[in-house]
């Protein structure tokens, strides 16, 4: 499990030439660490319910580590099946095309928990202690990327699936979450930014 693993040996597993971990489980992983300094910044600021809804998106994100390689690691089994006759290259194609749909649906799940957790933080940023607020809004920024990391991953895996249907149910939730996480980071933001000097 790659969520077990020292944080050094995980990043020289992201580096390694292989294809797994890959964008999405490094996203999910960013959006684990941007609500863990959430959590730091409520418990600094006295919002347990903060610390309490941060806690279940950092354990989600976390779970998203390991099924985003998993997920992934599906559609290469799939396009490693042998396709040489009709009934094998039948077969191939139906195995990639439902390991595409699994490999859109996981960071489509991430996008969901990184708007989870800005709108989370949204309601911290009014009271956050203001010794913690660079690490409130160093957290917007790890979700922001959360966000933005696993929208890619939504998009290129959305692309290659031949089902209109399918595909057109993965870009429109995509649009839709990442309009709605980047207004949210937005709104954070403004929320954190000092008043201009006199």
């Amino acid at each position: 499990m790659l969520i077990d693993a020292r944080f050094n040996d995980l990043v020289e597993a992201v580096a390694a030439k292989t294809p797994t971990p890959g964008g999405g489980s490094v996203s999910a992983a960013v959006g684990a660490l941007g609500s863990a300094l959430g959590i730091m910044a409520a418990r600094y600021s006295d919002a347990a319910e903060v610390e309490t809804g941060l806690e279940e998106i950092k354990g989600e994100f976390l779970k998203l580590v390991d099924a985003d390689a998993e997920a992934y690691g599906q559609v290469n089994s799939a396009m490693s099946l042998p396709k040489g006759t009709p009934d094998e290259k039948v077969r191939r194609k139906a195995a990639v095309q439902n390991a595409l749909s699994d490999a859109a649906e996981v960071p489509l799940k991430g996008m969901a928990l990184a708007v989870r957790g800005l709108s989370i933080l949204a309601a911290l940023a009014p009271r956050c202690n203001k010794h913690l607020v660079s690490d409130l809004v160093g957290a917007v920024h790890f979700l922001g990327a959360a966000l933005a990391g696993c929208g890619e991953n939504v998009t290129v895996n959305a692309a290659s699936i031949q089902d209109s249907a399918r595909r057109e149910r993965l870009e429109k939730a995509h649009a839709e979450t990442l309009a709605a996480g980047q207004a949210q980071a937005g709104g954070v933001l403004k929320l954190l930014q000092k008043p201009a000097p006199k």
